[in-house]
């Protein structure tokens, strides 16, 4: 609500979508949004494939997965990527 992040793209709960998108963010229906420096999930249970996604982006495939083994998550849903 303060306009730090305005016209990046970025992803909240659904029913809070379209007040990110009043406050002049790009307000996106993906579970996980990285634009760089910027990364959002969409609801509760998608931090988990956010951390999931940060792990793999930071220290490879095998990492994130040892890991989502260890805690019994399956990642699902999309990663809205800036590049790619």
């Amino acid at each position: 609500m303060a306009g730090l992040i305005g016209g990046r793209p970025a992803t909240t709960h659904h029913l809070g979508l379209d007040a990110l998108a009043a406050t002049g963010v790009r307000a996106l229906d993906a579970r996980v949004v990285d634009d760089g420096d910027l990364v959002s999930a969409f609801s509760v249970t998608s931090g988990l494939d956010l951390g999931l996604y940060l792990l793999e982006r930071e220290l490879g495939p095998r990492v994130a997965i040892a890991v989502e083994k260890l805690v019994a998550h399956e990642r699902r849903g999309t990663v809205w990527r800036a590049t790619g």
